[in-house]
């Protein structure tokens, strides 16, 4: 594995694989509404200032960090609510990008570097995280970040440093979201597999990495408690066995959802490069593969849950390396302007796959964001609102402050069966169709999820 310092001198060509990804993000930044993770951002955090944010921990989609970034951009004059949280998402995915290309480029060449970063951004998540204001594009930076740096400590290169920098970067993913714990843990045992007489060393790392995100953390644990940052209350614990039986669906589901692509492809193009590595790669390569493909399975079975695929969305990156790892010495031999029409096509299939599946995607719960977007627009205004049984309450309430509305009322009862003919007091009524019992209203709109009544 050969080492390169170099890896940055060529400024045009990084800003030229950087366009289609940079437009691909702002164009859906401008033209997707609010989802409800990005309304509850809003809404629990960036409004409320920066002092709750650092103190509160409600619910787990407050990705500390991340949320405190939004403080610095709401206040950008002559754009949108929306725009003003998705800024950051937007700037850190091009970070992102430029990490992974000094990754690839350093430790192996810089075609490769160019392959991976073009085919792995167009993916679906990382598209989809490249836009939303949520914290996951942040630990998609932290990982390659940390990843960089165990590459230099597996190859003896400025060691020192570059075990502070992975404990640096690891305490700002952790701050981040704390499901950063797995990558730190898949990446302290890659490097203590290839030097073992770090073992103590990365022990001490890990221990600064947890007293300096405790440390952090420390507000939220003094307001709300230890448990509102290590528990989740919608992912929940199963039996080890019924874990150990889940794992291989869970990761052909995962695969399908953070590439875009039917996990059968993925499985068969990955496990015949994963053969080719393990028989003729170096040995640096063959841990990083074996690891890479048995830590989510391994962390899964010590945690006893199936988190959402977002959590490993990070390795994306890894699944393409690893996919054209083996082809390295081809791919560095062939001229740039022959490699650049491949990947043209790749990353117009996956754009066109990622514009066909989004709204899809982002109605898959309850159609908290598309539909909802379409119903919202019909009821704003300085209304009186019930809301019975549905999530609409963050996105309405979210795009109500956007447009200037200032004297509304929502009002949100235990979810109970409702009749909409016996309140006259609201001038809208949104129920689940489930708990609808009214018999003479007719509904102004209805969809599967939502049955919106008027004042008359």
């Amino acid at each position: 594995m050969k080492y390169s310092s170099t890896t940055l001198t060529n400024t045009s060509l990084v800003a030229y694989i950087l366009i289609i990804p940079f437009l691909t993000a702002v164009y859906f930044g401008l033209t997707l509404p609010v989802s409800f993770d990005e309304s509850c951002t809003f809404l629990l955090f960036t409004n409320k200032g920066l002092l709750e944010t650092i103190t509160h921990y409600p619910a787990p989609n407050n990705h500390v960090l991340f949320s405190i970034l939004t403080h610095l951009t709401n206040g950008i004059p002559n754009i949108s609510n929306l725009m003003r949280i998705r800024i950051p998402a937007i700037g850190i995915h091009l970070l992102t990008l430029i990490s992974l290309y000094r990754f690839v480029a350093t430790f192996f060449n810089r075609n490769l570097a160019v392959v991976v970063v073009c085919v792995s951004s167009l993916l679906f998540l990382n598209i989809y995280y490249s836009y939303m204001a949520r914290g996951y594009g942040l630990i998609n930076l932290c990982f390659v970040n940390c990843l960089y740096y165990s590459f230099k400590i597996c190859n003896a290169i400025e060691t020192r440093k570059s075990l502070i920098l992975f404990g640096l970067f690891s305490v700002v993913g952790m701050y981040t979201i704390p499901t950063f714990i797995y990558p730190i843990v898949t990446l302290s045992v890659f490097i203590i597999l290839v030097k073992p007489n770090l073992f103590w060393t990365q022990v001490k790392v890990g221990l600064c990495v947890l007293t300096l995100t405790s440390m952090l953390y420390a507000p939220i644990i003094y307001y709300d408690g230890l448990d509102s940052i290590t528990g989740n209350s919608f992912v929940k614990p199963m039996p080890f066995i019924k874990t150990l039986h889940s794992i291989p669906l869970y990761y052909l589901n995962t695969i399908a959802e953070i590439t875009g692509i039917h996990w059968s492809i993925v499985i068969i193009l990955m496990g015949w490069s994963g053969y080719k590595i393990l028989k003729s790669g170096t040995k640096i390569e063959r841990y990083f593969t074996l690891i890479a493909i048995a830590a989510p399975a391994i962390l899964l079975c010590i945690q006893r849950v199936n988190p959402y695929a977002r959590v490993f969305n990070y390795n994306s990156f890894v699944f393409v390396l690893i996919l054209f790892l083996p082809y390295q010495n081809q791919i560095k031999n062939l001229k740039l302007s022959t490699l650049l029409i491949p990947i043209l096509i790749a990353q117009s299939l996956l754009l066109l796959h990622f514009n066909a599946a989004i709204l899809k995607y982002e109605d898959k719960d309850c159609a908290i964001n598309i539909t909802s977007n379409a119903i919202i627009k019909k009821i704003m205004g300085n209304k009186r609102y019930l809301l019975n049984g549905t999530l609409l309450n963050y996105n309405l309430e979210f795009d109500l402050i956007s447009k200037g509305f200032k004297n509304y009322q929502i009002d949100m009862p235990n979810r109970c069966f409702m009749n909409a003919d016996t309140i006259s007091n609201y001038d809208f009524v949104v129920t689940e169709p489930a708990l609808d019992k009214t018999q003479k209203k007719k509904p102004l709109y209805q969809t599967e999820y939502y049955t919106i009544y008027g004042s008359h």
